[in-house]
Parts: C-alpha cells; structure tokens; sequence
C-alpha cells in the first residue's frame, strides 16, 4: 500500500513538472509579446499621424486608407510570427515531456504503473474476452495483464509508442484507451486550452 502511495506520489510530482514547465514557457512568452505588440502599436500610430499631418483633408482619407492597410498586413504577418512562437514553445515543453514519459517507460517502476493500470480497469469494467495491446517491448507483461481478464489474449500493436495499453472489448464496441500516448495527446490539448497564449490582436 505504501508502495502504491509513492508510485502515485512519483507519477503526481512528473506531472506537476510538466505544469510548472508549460506555466513558465507561458509566462515568458506572454511577457515577451507584451512589450513588443505595444511598441509596434506606437510605431504605426506615430507614422500615420505624421504622414497625416502632412497633407489636407482629402489628401488625409487616402493615407489613413492606406495606413489602415499597413496596419493590417502588419497585423497578420505579427500573427503569424505568434502563431510559430507558440508551436516552437509547445514542441518543446512536449518533446521533454515525451522525454520523460521515455525514461518512466525503460525504468523499473513501468511494469508495476502497467499492472496497476489494468487491475484498476479490471475493477471498473466488464471487459471479459477483452484484446490487450502492447508495445512489442511490453509483451513481457502479456501473461500477468491478460490473467486479469477472463479469456482476454494480449497482442503487439505499433499504435502505442510511448508505454501502456490499449482494451478491445469482445464484441469490438468498447476501447479503453490507456496509453501513456493518449495522456500526452490530452496534456496536449488541456495546453492549448488553458495556456492563455490565444493568438489575438
């Protein structure tokens, strides 16, 4: 039971730094475009006032057309410049996070979090009959995972890369996807939804 606490305690403290992680990628870059959208901003409202005190009143609707036009190239092109900071800062807080996920997967508490994984799907679903699929590398654990389903066969898949499994019920209805993978895919997609690195201008 112990063991158990500090395997969580273990998996909770990796996932807490990965947080911590993304919150200081966001922070940096939030502070970063701060500072440089209110100096674009001043320098294109500075140029279109001077060019416009420069000419008369029907000269001034023609430059404040084609001011309007500067700023909106400007805008899309700082955008796109948002949008390609954004995707280099989540590659990177994600590639470390898949790097870690790597070194949990080879090291020796993996086959314990893989059986602890399956007894608790084995409590919380009928799943007798069920397929299991594993890394080649997991099938090791093939026998222990399928003696927790009655009737259930364990077979390689090339579909988890990174550890865990994956449950096909018989009938081919369910699937109770486990995988180390899929928890990336959704810290992926809790990013961008909670990040505040929203693209607008």
């Amino acid at each position: 039971m112990a063991e158990d606490k500090m395997l969580q305690a273990k998996l909770q403290k990796f996932s807490d730094e990965i947080m911590n992680i993304a919150r200081t990628e966001c922070s940096t870059i939030q502070q970063e475009l701060a500072s440089d959208l209110k100096k674009r901003r001043e320098a294109l409202q500075a140029a279109a006032e001077g060019e416009a005190a420069r000419y008369l009143n029907g000269e001034r609707q023609e430059i404040d057309a084609a001011a309007r036009a500067a700023a909106f190239a400007e805008k899309e092109k700082l955008r796109g410049e948002l949008f390609a900071i954004r995707e280099r800062y989540r590659e990177n807080v994600f590639a470390q996070a898949a790097s870690r996920l790597k070194e949990f997967a080879a090291g020796p508490e993996y086959g314990r979090f893989l059986l602890e994984k399956a007894q608790k799907a084995a409590r919380e679903n009928a799943l007798e009959g069920c397929t299991i699929l594993l890394r080649e590398e997991d099938m090791a654990f093939a026998g222990q995972l399928a003696a927790l389903f009655a009737g259930a066969v364990a077979r390689p898949t090339k579909e988890i890369g990174l550890g865990g499994l994956i449950l096909l019920s018989a009938d081919g209805r369910r699937r109770l996807d486990l995988s180390l993978d899929s928890a990336l895919a959704d810290q992926q997609e809790w990013f961008y939804s909670h990040s505040r690195l929203d693209i607008t201008l």
